[in-house]
């Protein structure tokens, strides 16, 4: 039988893979966003990962919550400290954050009426390669001409030897944990929503983005979707 996690992973592949396709996440991991654009993205993100935390935290004494319970992986400090960085102390009132909100007020249904359920959503935000959880922030601080770690302390601490050591061990303990054919099969759906649901924050993200320098760059490099193209002709 296939461990939780590879279950996880098989099931949400193709969300995972649309999610990190989009014009926003292609332009963080380029390290190509303006100011404002970050910035939005960052509060968003800390909307997500405050309530993600919270609902662990309150229900740590739930037998498939505690174990998950893990701090060294949580962002919404590491995101506070960012927003601070590039805002100032009036931070969390400077910048909207309602892209994040469809995503918020279902870990706040999972909070308090099926807990079991924040496993796929740890999973998720915590152990995948979704855009905001793979990115080096040093392609950021270059573009925004910030100075060592200010205001990218959440791109950096994701890519850390230490935070991965930790990921490694949520993914140990989500396998290890005791349940039936019915609970996992809830955790895929629930993680595929999860995936789903972090594609529209980056679909909603890049609605305002210049795409015209973004589309000559890839017809420059070939493109992804030239390439079959290319090898169907030379092939024939």
């Amino acid at each position: 039988m296939s461990t939780l996690t590879e279950l996880l992973r098989q099931a949400t592949a193709h969300e995972v893979r649309a999610a990190t396709s989009t014009p926003f996440a292609w332009r963080l991991a380029r390290g190509e966003l303006e100011r404002t654009h970050y910035v939005r993205l960052l509060a968003n993100l800390q909307a997500l990962y405050a309530e993600l935390e919270w609902a662990l935290m309150w229900n740590r004494q739930h037998p498939a919550v505690g174990p998950l319970c893990l701090p060294e992986l949580w962002r919404n400090e590491l995101l506070q400290d960012d927003l601070r960085a590039l805002l100032g102390q009036g931070w969390y009132s400077s910048v909207p954050r309602q892209d994040a909100v469809a995503h918020v007020e279902r870990l706040g249904l999972l909070c308090d009426e099926a807990p079991g359920l924040l496993a796929a959503h740890a999973w998720v935000l915590y152990a995948t390669d979704l855009p905001g959880g793979s990115q080096g922030g040093a392609g950021i601080a270059r573009a925004l001409g910030l100075r060592g770690k200010e205001g990218t302390s959440f791109l950096r601490h994701a890519t850390h030897l230490d935070g991965e050591s930790y990921r490694a061990h949520l993914l140990d303990t989500l396998d290890q944990l005791r349940l039936d054919e019915h609970s996992r099969e809830a955790l895929v759906e629930e993680a595929r929503l999860a995936v789903r649901t972090v594609r529209s924050l980056f679909e909603a993200l890049g609605r305002n983005l210049p795409v015209v320098r973004e589309q000559r760059e890839r017809v420059r490099a070939g493109g992804w979707w030239l390439r079959p193209l290319a090898l169907a002709r030379e092939t024939s």
